[in-house]
């Protein structure tokens, strides 16, 4: 293998598979160039105004607006005419051709906002879709994991309204990936639902809306919110696999060639969960014992950048405008103490947009984020399903 050569490993779409290039096909560091991150940020959403009232014109105002249609035309009338008898300009010459070759054009960097286009020709456009999002966002994000899982931003407040996405993620989408019909279907086992700490989540969640002799509705109880219902009625989740950077850890880290690629649900969701809230329960005539019938499954996920304590940040691949691929940094001479590398690497010759990759980290996005004070973290509902129970659950109240 050549000295200045880097192994590096490109997706092989054909075959759902990271490909191995070595030797004379490895990458080199391009120490020149660096991700960008000053393409401003897409314009805020404008929430839609109220239509004015129409208003009724009288005699006056038409006869009015007659006369401004008049003036309107006779002062074009005037301008055409102005126009026609101005003679033209003399053109101007030609410049010398100069004598100096022309400098061959820079490369324009790769700006973050680039990679949701990457995203969509990789065929993850649900998560080129939820990135865009995220960069036209306002500046939102949680400052603590604790403050994540509270839904907490950096001003100490509640995240907003807006911040709450109930439209993007369908459950039919979902369940079309295997690992999630799996764990899909396991969260409906009765052994699931009827753990110690599902059951210790029923009795405290029902014991707030006890009432003898009545079937309640616990969507109706929050008004048809389901962020209100996962608040209030949510006892028991399943988790489906792991973020898309974790899944490049695993592959590096076990040497797996043929591992697989990160697909669109990877890339929209990594790492997340599909919960059961209590749908329909009915009290006996005492309100000593409660019988859960149905239940809500739904999926809950936070849109986010955040790395994990002190854990360097999570890498993310090297991308250009098209392309993502991985550059393990145990193929560079003198790197070590990190997986990843940090440099762009150029592929395949000459240097072109098409073959510079270039390092993403979440830090990049967080970064980006402070730089614009812009990008919005948030929170994703699916919609949801209602399940009957073939076996109902009882709760007893002491």
């Amino acid at each position: 293998m050549s000295n200045n050569k880097i192994p590096y490993y490109e997706a092989n779409r054909l075959l759902w598979k990271w490909a191995r290039c070595e030797g004379l096909d490895g990458c080199e560091i391009a120490h020149e160039t660096m991700l960008s991150l000053n393409q401003a940020p897409p314009p805020l959403p404008v929430k839609p105004k109220p239509p004015k009232p129409v208003k009724r014109l009288t005699h006056k105002d038409r006869v009015n607006n007659s006369l401004d249609d008049l003036l309107a035309a006779a002062e074009a009338l005037a301008r055409f005419k102005t126009w026609l008898h101005t003679p033209s300009a003399p053109k101007s010459p030609k410049p010398a051709p100069s004598a100096q070759r022309q400098k061959e054009p820079a490369i324009a960097p790769l700006d973050i906002q680039e990679i949701p286009g990457a995203m969509r020709r990789l065929w993850m456009p649900v998560s080129a879709r939820l990135m865009e999002r995220w960069f036209a966002g306002a500046l939102n994000y949680s400052p603590t994991d604790k403050d994540e899982m509270l839904s907490i931003n950096q001003d100490g407040q509640p995240y907003p309204d807006d911040m709450y996405d109930m439209r993007s993620i369908k459950l039919e989408w979902i369940l079309k990936y295997p690992r999630a019909k799996a764990q899909y279907v396991a969260l409906q086992q009765r052994e699931r639902l009827t753990t110690p700490r599902a059951l210790s989540a029923l009795h405290k969640c029902l014991s707030r809306v006890r009432s003898p002799d009545e079937v309640i509705d616990a969507m109706a109880l929050c008004n048809g919110n389901l962020v209100e219902l996962h608040k209030r009625f949510q006892f028991q989740f399943a988790g489906v696999e792991s973020t898309f950077g974790q899944k490049l850890d695993e592959f590096i880290l076990q040497r797996l060639t043929n591992s697989g690629l990160p697909d669109d649900l990877t890339g929209a969701l990594g790492s997340f969960n599909i919960y059961a809230a209590v749908a329909y329960a009915e009290f006996n005539r005492e309100a000593s014992r409660a019988t859960v019938t149905s239940i809500y499954l739904y999926v809950r996920d936070n849109y986010t950048f955040s790395d994990k304590g002190d854990a360097q940040s999570q890498y993310l691949g090297h991308w250009n405008h098209k392309r993502v691929v991985l550059v393990p940094a145990a193929g560079a001479a003198g790197i070590v103490g990190m997986p990843w590398l940090d440099y762009p690497v150029v592929v395949g010759g000459k240097r072109s947009r098409d073959n510079i990759y270039y390092p993403v980290r979440n830090k990049s996005f967080r970064e980006w984020q402070q730089r614009h004070r812009r990008g919005g973290d948030f929170i994703i509902f699916s919609d949801y399903r209602c399940v009957t129970l073939p076996q109902p659950i009882e709760i007893v109240f002491s």
